[in-house]
């Protein structure tokens, strides 16, 4: 037997001594205490502690260098060099077991060239590195380790370093939890990884893994990054608690998720981007802070019976490409539990209950085939198709909040077997524009029509019934739709049935004596000079109006059309009605046929700039997209501009480079309205060549004046059934000449911040009133005006 124990007879001094001296296979027993050497191991041999803690704490250097077969016992390795490892293995395999490394360099344990380790119940801590960086294919297992405190990262795999982890822990972080690249392989199992300041779990490059009953939970990014172009699996795994997405996949070509939860993510619960690829099977995501799932142009992904819950927006969105899923349920979204906005897209058993604006959406010309679908109890329509083409086999539709389904400007709608049942609204509406073949389908007890079309294009209405309903079975709107209707039934409706045709409206009309036309562009041009003030405002939009016009009439003759932007630069202070207008500068463009449906996407900086190299270009081009045939309203885009820091100028000016170049590539197919502060707005098209040529015209939204601010509260109080009494008119007049018009002042804002003060004080004093009359209930005084109260 081989003791260690200095000062003590036929005892080796030292380690080292032991080491010289011990044949090959011997077993080094050593005596509790702390041995300040480096050690080297060229031939096999154990370490082992005999009686207590056994400390190797070298002052510089390698604490221990392994070269041969190595087993160690109960013993703590502290490296102390800041250059080097504290423990090296070249060749062999160092076996350890109920040991302590620490480290002061870039990792505590690295195997390289031939070098392998199995470490079981160990525990590691490195401030300043790493804990276990693998290169070596030989590579080895971690068995029941804790990683903890770590400067970087808890587990590194890289170049063609192999590795196994059964169990263990990694926790505190600064860097990821485990890392893998180069051409890596890593294998792990009921890995608990938690608070790690990157991606808990990074795959990048050509490396790969098999990851099973992994728990990730509270890290400060991204839960699980994927971008190798290799095999990837996680199966039976968890992410709970993201700051940012829980499962990003950006570019790896080879991914199945299956049977994994995504909870408490910030952003997206699964993004998939990149041109990516792979299944995901048996998946839930919950109580996502965005977007359950979410797949992009250039992915293809297949999803199977996934399962979105209480995502503050879309359950799952489908963002372009030709996409797959078989079943999806979304349960109590925020916003749209299913959304296709882009591409071709097959779903199959789709099942929401409960969301916000929508139950399904399908929008960005998108072309869906839906088989198979339950939606119910949404606070918007159950099913909405705008500018895209949509089929939908065998639908359930229950408790609609509005329009069981609505086909918007340039829908495209076929609905095979539907069953439309207690909507608020109509069962299917067809607004304007917009198309629908309705065949073998079931409208029923809904409050107002069973099928209500506003559209002049083409609508067909097969082997329907329609009963029950609030209004009337089938309502036709307008004399000039393509209307074809057989087989329908409609029986026990409140309304008869309205059923118009071109020629009926043209006897109607001739035996009145009027006639009723509608230049295009005119109704929201009337909805303009309805606004309040705003003249200069006005002027220039029908200027712009009219241009577009002549434009249109010379293309349509044959003559060439003058150069001239539909991008617009509004300026001026909050309050102005500057989102407002641009909302009915895209009806107008689109009721001219300028652009496809006019809808207006509004963003900010925080829409467009992304906190990663490369994201800002991905959020800018999917908000353009979203905009497209439409208006892209960016407000305070100056601040693209003008922030300084890390995702500051530098990520700004990257979205505004990236717009630039998308309004070249998609200029007839989209307005963009910048906004902002005069002053900041001169600065921010300063700031890039092509912004002042594409934005050659500048509204200016000047404040407006004490008579239409005042006008401005009249008006809220009619909407509320109220009445401004003069004495309180005057008082306000007063208020908002003396009011410093500087950057605080809402305009705007401050005249409804105003009302619904005023309405508070009124109730105030007519409570303990036992004899209001209904005068009294709706007349503003002027004791009811508290200007001081009304924060600015």
């Amino acid at each position: 037997m081989i003791i260690v124990s200095p000062g003590v007879p036929e005892c080796y001094d030292t380690i080292s001594a032991a080491l010289a001296a011990a044949p090959s296979g011997a077993v080094v027993n050593v005596a509790s205490g702390q041995y300040r050497e480096n050690l080297i191991v060229t031939k096999p041999v154990t370490i082992a502690a005999e009686d207590g803690p056994v400390q190797i704490s070298p002052p510089h250097g390698c604490a221990l260098t392994v070269a041969a077969a190595l087993g160690l016992t109960g013993v703590a390795v502290h490296g102390n060099d800041q250059q080097e490892p504290a423990v090296v293995v070249t060749a062999g395999t160092m076996t350890a077991t109920d040991c302590e490394f620490h480290g002061a360099a870039w990792t505590v344990v690295y195997a390289l060239d031939q070098g392998s380790v199995e470490l079981h119940h160990s525990r590691f801590s490195n401030p300043a590195g790493a804990g276990v960086v693998v290169t070596s294919p030989r590579g080895g297992v971690l068995d029941g380790c804790v990683l903890t405190e770590l400067g970087t990262t808890g587990v590194v795999v890289a170049e063609h370093g192999v590795l196994e982890i059964r169990s263990g822990t990694i926790a505190q972080a600064e860097g990821n939890g485990i890392c893998l690249n180069g051409h890596g392989q890593l294998t792990a199992e009921r890995v608990t990884i938690s608070r790690a300041a990157k991606p808990a779990v990074a795959v990048e490059q050509h490396s790969s893994a098999t990851l099973k009953e992994l728990s990730i939970q509270d890290t400060d990014g991204v839960g699980v990054y994927l971008a190798s172009t290799a095999p990837t699996r996680l199966i039976d795994c968890a992410v709970d608690g993201a700051g940012a997405d829980g499962v990003l996949i950006g570019g790896a070509e080879q991914v199945l998720l299956e049977r994994c939860r995504v909870s408490r993510a910030t952003g997206f619960g699964i993004r998939v981007a990149g041109r990516s690829g792979g299944v995901v099977r048996e998946t839930t995501v919950d109580d996502i802070d965005g977007v359950g799932a979410c797949v992009e142009n250039g992915s293809r992904v297949e999803f199977e019976r996934i399962t979105a819950q209480q995502c503050t927006e879309t359950g799952l969105s489908v963002r372009g490409g030709e996409q797959t899923v078989h079943g999806v349920r979304a349960e109590r979204c925020g916003q749209i539990g299913v959304e296709i906005a882009g591409g071709r897209v097959w779903l199959h058993n789709v099942d929401v209950d409960g969301s916000g604006d929508a139950g399904v959406r399908v929008c960005a010309q998108a072309e869906a085939t839906v088989q198979g679908c339950s939606v119910q109890n949404t606070t918007g329509p159950a099913l909405s198709v705008a500018d895209a083409e949509a089929r939908f086999d065998d639908c359930e539709i229950y408790r609609s909040g509005a329009d069981g389904v609505h086909v918007g400007s340039g829908g495209q709608l076929r609905m095979n077997r539907g069953r439309v049942r207690h909507c608020v609204g109509s069962g299917v509406v067809v607004m304007e524009s917009g198309r629908a073949e309705i065949i073998g389908s079931e409208l029923l007890d809904n409050t107002a029509d069973g099928i209500r079309v506003h559209t002049t294009q083409a609508v067909s209405v097969r082997d329907c019934v329609a009963r029950n309903n609030g209004g009337a079975g089938l309502r036709q709107m307008t004399s000039f739709t393509e209307l074809s209707v057989s087989g329908f039934v409609s029986d026990n409706n409140k309304v008869a049935d309205t059923r118009r045709t071109a020629t009926a409206r043209a006897e109607g009309s001739a035996t009145s004596g009027s006639s009723s036309t509608t230049t295009a562009g005119e109704g929201s041009l009337k909805e303009l000079a309805s606004l309040v003030g705003l003249a200069d405002v006005k002027r220039e939009v029908t200027t712009l109006v009219n241009l577009n016009k002549m434009a249109k009439r010379r293309q349509e003759a044959g003559l060439s059309t003058p150069p001239m932007s539909r991008h617009l630069v509004f300026a001026g202070s909050p309050g102005t009605g500057k989102t407002t207008v641009a909302r009915l500068y895209g009806k107008i463009l689109a009721e001219l046929g300028i652009l496809t449906s006019g809808h207006l996407v509004e963003v900010a900086r925080a829409d467009l700039v992304a906190d990663i190299i490369g994201g800002t270009a991905i959020k800018t081009t999917e908000a353009f997209n979203r905009a497209l045939g439409g208006v892209l309203f960016i407000d305070e885009a100056y601040t693209l501009s003008s922030q300084s820091g890390g995702s500051g100028p530098d990520f700004g000016r990257e979205a505004i480079d990236t717009l630039v170049k998308l309004m070249e590539d998609h200029r007839d197919e989209v307005a963009v309205i910048v906004a902002g502060y005069s002053r900041e707005m001169h600065s921010f098209l300063a700031t890039n060549p092509g912004l002042e040529s594409r934005f050659s015209r500048t509204i200016e939204f000047a404040n407006y004046t004490p008579d239409e601010l005042v006008t401005i509260v009249r008006q809220q109080c009619d909407k509320h059934d109220y009445r401004l009494d003069e004495s309180a008119a005057e008082v306000l007049r007063d208020y908002f000449t003396r009011i410093p018009k500087d950057g605080t002042f809402g305009n705007g804002r401050t005249a409804r911040k105003i009302f619904e003060r005023m309405v508070d004080r009124q109730a105030s004093r007519l409570a303990t009133a036992t004899d209001a009359s209904t005068a009294d209930l709706t007349r503003l005084l002027d004791v009811d005006v508290d200007v001081a109260a009304i924060p600015e």
